[in-house]
């Protein structure tokens, strides 16, 4: 892996960057002087990854911006029992959590200078049960073993594609009720986290392409 040091000259995007780490991530790249661009629901020029209909849209959109990274925070899900919530909510979780990512990973011949793209998973739910986050389990489970396998097939790919996987973090993705709160020092705040996803972005161990921090 060559020069993984992030230059000032390069563009970086950031996916559902609006909150949580992603907000947390660009503001530590900000700090940095870097060129960061955020798209998220709520941003003015909003992507809400949960419409399939707009997927190929959105990526026409990133492709024109011509980025040299690109990274994935967008995810989530109903929080409670699997069968008391409605399936539109599941299928929300589904496709921003694993689908759109899946579909990005399908156009990725179509970015000319992308060098390294990564997407969050969960140190928690990707390996392990997640009582009350099933759909968000399921997908972060699915995009681990997607990525995996994208590994196995493609070793001598140019593009650095990478899975950083944290524990629980103080976002309002975790519910003020959430089991996780009452446990000492279980939950970290995001910019803490953010400081090690950037500093692990820049590694160049290739042995390192999913991180997991908890």
């Amino acid at each position: 892996m060559k020069n993984p040091k992030i230059d000032p000259a390069e563009k970086i995007i950031l996916l559902g960057a609006s909150r949580g780490l992603g907000q947390a991530v660009a503001q530590g790249l900000q700090q940095l002087n870097l060129d960061v661009s955020c798209f998220s629901r709520s941003s003015l020029e909003a992507m809400d990854f949960s419409k399939e209909a707009e997927w190929p849209n959105f990526i026409d959109r990133l492709v024109k911006l011509n980025p040299d990274r690109l990274f994935y925070f967008a995810g989530g899900g109903p929080h409670g029992d699997y069968s008391k919530k409605e399936w539109k909510d599941h299928l929300w979780s589904l496709r921003v959590t694993f689908l759109f990512p899946a579909f990005l990973l399908s156009q990725i011949a179509k970015f000319s200078s992308l060098r390294q793209l990564v997407f969050v998973g969960s140190a928690i739910a990707e390996s392990d049960p997640d009582p009350q986050a099933a759909s968000y389990a399921a997908g972060k489970a699915a995009l681990k073993n997607l990525l995996l396998s994208i590994h196995a097939e493609q070793k001598s790919a140019h593009l650095d594609l990478r899975l950083f996987s944290p524990g629980y973090m103080d976002t309002g993705l975790l519910p003020a009720n959430a089991w996780p709160r009452r446990q000492p020092d279980l939950v970290k705040a995001p910019s803490s986290v953010a400081d090690a996803f950037i500093e692990w972005v820049q590694s160049s161990d290739d042995t390192q392409r999913h991180f997991v921090l908890r």
